[in-house]
């Protein structure tokens, strides 16, 4: 089970100015002792401080980080705010709080290192805190019950639409997941699904209006966008809800993007679905952007690849601090279509096909006869797990003694099932390949002796080298041990083993 955040989130026409913002981000891998320790709650926490303090206007010393800490603990955490938002609003300033969550939960309480904590005393706290603003957003199991979702029915997108300027007193609560439903950990994002796309939105992905500031509903609609698009393809789909009671107030704020804040930018010249892969220090990037979008990153080197007009692109990009990069499609490079099924990284195609030839040979049966030289054709399929080929195969050999010539056709049918390992546009590995052959025996004699025709088995391993040239266009070099089945000339049926080998190209269809 996957819970995630209670956050509150607010940001005035010029962040920060006459506002006073506190914060309280908790974090919790370990729920209660019967629930499995989740691997990225804290670390969710930790990125989503960090966004607050550099882009939201939360001084340092108004966010208080809890990791791993007990009910007891974090309640203790609320008890200074009250004062220190008094002594704000005698100042005249605005006071907003920000609480964030990661961690486990059910319907009725947060789940905080073997105890409970109710989500009505939670509500409590927020309201005793007396901010005048406060956003709660719960990305959690069951955290629907927080917005009175009842059962797992999507909450649409919303708008809103009043004055720009903060008027009055109010609270939003955003939750991850609906009533009954569980929030999903991603190991490819390393965060939780709804956090990760929540934290890229305020971010600069969710900035619909490049105005290079998310508020409130650009962020909302991205994260419950992108969370729905992620979890389609999981054993359930997550729905994130939401709950507002602001009064007199259009939309807030959230983030403001003009200062890189030590981070850098990454302009998206392609309108699609970006991955940005660090190699190294960093964080997964996974967005749904317009073209021209912008998105503030952890300085690295990235692979970045872009899904876009039935396209799968990459590319190797070095983002510096306080520095624009550019990712453009036209300046990436198409990834091989069987690379991208095989490795899953394309979510439109789960499978990639294709007419492919070969011409191969195979050694000799008897002494004085020449190798079988074969030429196939047929279609590969590749699949997430096994790349399989079935093949319509023609072999011609011949022999030649004093007494004899012989020549000798087959045609045939196999099938082979390979298991791959991608290693950039070279692939390696092993296999097995089944195949019956009709065969027919003519000889030229000096007697008589009538043409033959029986059925051959083989099977086999065989072993593949491939390179993708291009990524409809794959090139290969393959060997293997045939075992034939076939009748000796004593009668009898025996096992005969028989080395091979060639060369072959695959063609998938676009």
């Amino acid at each position: 089970m996957r819970a995630l955040a209670l956050l509150l989130l607010w940001a005035g026409p010029a962040l920060g100015a006459g506002q006073a913002r506190f914060a309280v981000v908790i974090g919790a891998n370990r729920g209660e002792a019967d629930e499995v320790v989740l691997r990225f709650a804290e670390q969710d926490a930790v990125r989503f401080a960090d966004v607050l303090t550099r882009y939201a206007g939360v001084p340092e010393e108004h966010l208080t980080l809890l990791k791993g800490r007990d009910a007891g603990r974090t309640v203790a955490a609320f008890a200074p705010l009250a004062g220190r938002i008094a002594a704000a609003q005698a100042e005249g300033r605005e006071t907003v709080l920000f609480v964030y969550y990661s961690g486990h939960a059910d319907g009725q309480a947060l789940h905080l290192a073997g105890t409970r904590l109710p989500l009505a005393q939670l509500k409590g706290l927020l309201a005793d805190s007396g901010a005048q603003v406060a956003v709660l957003v719960v990305d959690a199991c069951r955290s629907g019950a927080l917005t009175r979702v009842k059962g797992a029915a999507p909450a649409e997108p919303f708008a809103i639409h009043a004055e720009d300027h903060l008027a009055s007193e109010g609270t939003a609560i955003i939750a991850s997941s609906a009533a009954g439903e569980d929030a999903q950990e991603s190991d490819q994002l390393a965060g939780g699904v709804f956090s990760h796309h929540l934290i890229s939105g305020l971010l600069g992905a969710a900035d619909a209006t490049g105005d290079r500031e998310v508020t409130l509903s650009e962020a909302y609609r991205y994260a419950y966008r992108e969370t729905l698009r992620t979890t389609s393809a999981a054993r359930f789909v997550q729905h994130p809800t939401y709950d507002f009671r602001l009064r007199g107030r259009d939309d807030l704020r959230v983030t403001r993007l003009s200062d890189e804040a030590g981070r850098g930018r990454v302009r998206l010249a392609g309108a699609g679905a970006w991955l940005l892969l660090p190699q190294g220090r960093g964080e997964v990037v996974e967005l749904s952007a317009e073209a021209g979008a912008e998105v503030l990153v952890v300085p690295g080197t990235y692979v970045a690849r872009f899904r876009g007009d039935g396209r799968l692109l990459e590319a190797t990009a070095s983002v510096g601090a306080g520095v624009v990069t550019a990712l453009s499609p036209e300046a990436m490079t198409a990834v091989p279509y069987g690379l991208a099924v095989r490795k899953g990284l394309s979510q439109e195609r789960r499978a990639a096909l294709g007419p492919l030839v070969a011409v191969e040979v195979a050694g000799p049966l008897r002494d004085g006869q020449s190798v079988t030289a074969r030429g196939a054709v047929g279609l590969r399929v590749d699949l997430a797990p096994l790349s399989l080929e079935v093949r319509a195969v023609y072999g011609y050999a011949q022999a030649e003694n004093a007494v004899v010539d012989l020549a000798q056709h087959s045609l045939g049918l196999d099938v082979a099932a390979l298991r791959l390992f991608d290693f950039g546009p070279v692939a390696a590995g092993l296999g097995v390949r089944l195949g019956v052959d009709g065969v027919q025996q003519s000889f030229e004699t000096l007697g008589e002796a009538p043409d033959r025709q029986g059925l051959v088995g083989r099977a086999g391993p065989t072993v593949r080298l491939e390179v993708a040239a291009a990524a409809g266009l794959s090139f290969a070099a393959f060997g293997g041990l045939d075992g034939l089945l076939l009748r000796r000339g004593d009668g009898r049926v025996g096992l005969e083993a028989v080395p091979s080998g060639g060369l072959g190209v695959t063609l998938y269809v676009p």
